[in-house]
């Protein structure tokens, strides 16, 4: 997400989530905000579900999902360069390109080139060509891809 969108719609979104969890919960302990036992139990899920998407947003921009995948491209890079510095002169660069990929392999990416950053270059330092083996971490990383 971007940086100055989050700043407004973070504070917004967690205030919302939260009076409707206090609004929903409310209900419960006869202070009624909510006209009926339906409503209050909506609002409390709709307050769960801002609040569950807002940690998942925050968890998403931080060192988590795409941006772990960034980090963990580039230790793979350093991992790779460091063990064949022959390589790097261009003597076989192709074993650099080798070690990256098991490097991701083990770390639980897998190689996904349909991302149209990576068609634009499909090398394997790319963070772009690849893509979590997790399901979870998968769905959320494809859903950051989406917007960059």
């Amino acid at each position: 997400m971007n940086q100055d969108l989050s700043v407004f719609i973070t504070p917004v979104a967690l205030v919302i989530g939260c009076a409707l969890i206090a609004a929903g919960g409310l209900y419960f302990i006869d202070i009624h905000f909510a006209k009926t036992r339906a409503q209050a139990i909506a609002a409390l899920v709709t307050g769960g579900l801002i609040i569950g998407v807002l940690e998942i947003i925050l968890a998403g921009s931080s060192v988590s999902f795409f941006k772990a995948q960034q980090v963990q491209t580039s230790a793979c890079e350093l991992e790779g360069e460091s063990a064949h510095p022959e390589a790097r002169q261009g003597v076989a660069a192709e074993t650099i390109h080798k070690h990256i990929l098991a490097c991701m392999r083990e770390a639980g990416y897998e190689w996904s080139p349909e991302h149209r950053n990576c068609k634009d270059a499909p090398v394997a330092t790319n963070p772009y060509c690849y893509l979590p083996l997790g399901s979870f971490d998968r769905t959320i990383t494809a859903f950051q891809l989406r917007f960059e």
